[in-house]
């Protein structure tokens, strides 16, 4: 079976392939061309120059999960770093050290940091920097070694809050043996204003598309070009043409983002150069098969159109689970007006040469699809000549990226406003969820809530006072562009009653439905199993009514009356 180089090449990208596994000793020059700085390496130096200056030994916890970069980023150090900072420093992967194949986890650990037990960590001795997963370090300090000998380094995790959600700003401690950065802390995109930058994201993807002679990406696609006889008909290649462009390389990377917000995908950097592959190259893609077929054949333009990137992309069901999650954001599934339109005008014209030009323009598609021999071919096949419809569609949704999707934006721009101190800001947000509890309780006034409707012709209602509480508001940032930012809005209010203090935590699924509960949505009874939190809370505020001092009993004719309680008993009065 022949071999294609190009696709070789490209499969250092995936997970299966022995690139993607991190040796600490060891960075060769595709790891050193791929490497991207991200605000975890600079936190991570910055921490490392400090320590060298107070001369002290120290613990250094690079933590985080499976496959985020760890490994890598101390290979970096090790082999690549011109300031040699963890030169001196034992360097410890638990992921990957052979000791752990022979000892548990807990064991090992307990024996690594010896020199930072309780008993002898002011002692002098060697650095060390310790690569680590999260999992692994709630197991150490919840086991019977952190009891009886690492009591100060589960205080100093419990206090850094290194296994919670809450993000905490790095201070340096000079005094402290232990010191730590967090991957979780951090993400492959930054938060503005104005939305989403995700920066981390487009390196990795300039690094893989730019057009420079250190790129062996572009290389192998140029000796493609010329060499291989498959060139002019070649998915990969075209696929690979796609993203010379800058604007698909953008909304590849707006839509990995939007997977990660809306959805909670943990995306590594392993996973993502993973997806990046899958949408170059079909699991079908085959190079004989290729090269037995005549180019503008029917079975050429069938097995063409399957495995370029609008249809990798969204209808390649079941490669990976992250693929699968991303086919929800297929532009088919949202009606636009224009769409429709040219969907009218596709399907009952048989010129449409035109169109199609137009739609595939730039996209590296076109000197296949846009042939006028090839159309005439697709026309007499209604399943292929669907194909293109969808291709053509998803193709300018991919070359022209916009975000539509309003709910989304005002998201963006609330989880900014909160993780950069903005006060006033919020002032929207905690509107809407005031109206979403009492929409949530079937209540359509603005003041009262409906506590009992099952008296024949009579309701009773009580008066809800929201107060917020704002005093635990993440610290006003200087920056215009957040790094390091919580996932969710945490929302405060008050019992006026009882002075407790009622959180809100709100993640994009829980916004969604407060968004719609303000548009006059009745929840149904899937809304109430996905959002027990919400049903929580709103327990707790209904608490801070007026049940205890006043109710209001309405009937169906219009009138109503008020229940007080005073000093002297309860006094009733119509108030209507």
């Amino acid at each position: 079976m022949t071999v294609c180089d190009f696709v070789v090449e490209l499969n250092r990208l995936r997970k299966s392939s022995s690139e993607s596994i991190d040796n600490i000793s060891k960075f060769d020059s595709f790891k050193e061309y791929m490497h991207v700085e991200r605000t975890v390496e600079r936190d991570l130096k910055d921490i490392l120059r400090k320590v060298k200056t107070t001369g002290k030994k120290t613990l250094c916890m690079l933590c985080g999960s499976a496959g985020d970069g760890k490994s890598h980023l101390l290979s970096y150090l090790k082999n690549c770093d011109p300031e040699q900072l963890i030169e001196g420093y034992q360097v410890y992967n638990d992921a990957t050290e052979v000791s752990s194949q022979y000892k548990k986890p807990n064991e090992t650990l307990n024996e690594l940091l010896d020199r930072f037990s309780d008993e002898r960590c002011d002692e002098p001795g060697q650095n060390l920097i310790l690569a680590i997963n999260l999992g692994v370090l709630s197991n150490f300090v919840e086991s019977e070694y952190a009891e009886l000998r690492f009591n100060r380094l589960k205080k100093y995790v419990e206090k850094s809050n290194i296994l919670t959600s809450t993000v905490c700003d790095y201070d340096f401690d000079a005094c402290s043996p232990f010191q730590h950065v967090s991957f979780s802390d951090y993400h492959m995109f930054s938060l503005c204003e104005t939305g989403v930058v995700p920066d981390y994201i487009e390196q990795l993807l300039d690094k893989i598309f730019s057009e420079n002679e250190a790129n062996m990406f572009y290389q192998a696609y140029k000796r493609k070009s010329v060499e291989c006889p498959l060139a002019s008909i070649c998915s990969v290649k075209n696929n690979f043409e796609l993203f010379l462009n800058k604007n698909p390389r953008k909304f590849l990377s707006y839509l990995l983002v939007k997977g990660i917000v809306k959805d909670k995908e943990v995306l590594t950097t392993r996973e993502l150069l993973n997806y990046v592959y899958d949408v170059l190259v079909s699991p079908e893609f085959s190079f004989d098969k290729m090269c037995s077929v005549s180019p503008n054949s029917m079975t050429m333009l069938k097995e063409y159109v399957k495995n370029i990137t609008p249809t990798l992309m969204f209808d390649n069901s079941d490669v990976t689970p992250l693929m699968n999650q991303m086919q929800k954001y297929d532009i088919l599934l949202l009606r636009k007006e224009d769409a429709d339109s040219f969907a009218i005008h596709y399907n009952v014209s048989y010129t449409i040469e035109n169109e199609i030009r137009a739609y595939l323009q730039g996209s590296g598609y076109e000197h296949v699809l846009a042939d006028h021999k090839v159309i005439g071919k697709i026309n007499s096949d209604k399943v292929l000549k669907l194909k293109l419809f969808k291709i053509l569609i998803r193709v300018r949704a991919i070359m022209d990226y916009v975000e539509s999707d309003e709910v989304y934006k005002s998201f963006l721009n609330d989880l900014f406003q909160y993780n950069a101190g903005h006060t006033i800001g919020l002032a929207s947000l905690y509107g809407k969820v005031q109206k979403a509890v009492l929409k949530w309780c079937g209540s359509e006034s603005e003041k009262y809530v409906c506590l009992d409707d099952d008296i024949v012709g009579f309701r009773i209602y009580e008066n809800l006072d929201f107060k917020e509480y704002l005093d635990n508001m993440p610290r006003e940032a200087e920056d215009e562009q957040l790094q390091r930012f919580a996932s969710n809005i945490v929302i405060e209010f008050k019992n006026q009653n009882t002075s407790e203090i009622i959180q809100l935590s709100i993640d994009y699924s829980l916004y969604e439905l407060i968004t719609k509960l303000n548009e006059g949505y009745i929840p149904t009874g899937d809304d109430r199993n996905n959002h027990a939190d919400f049903i929580v809370f709103v327990e707790k505020i209904l608490k801070s009514g007026s049940l205890g001092e006043k109710i209001i009993i309405a009937s169906n004719e219009g009138k109503s009356a008020e229940i007080k309680k005073t000093g002297f008993g309860y006094e009733f009065k119509v108030v209507k």
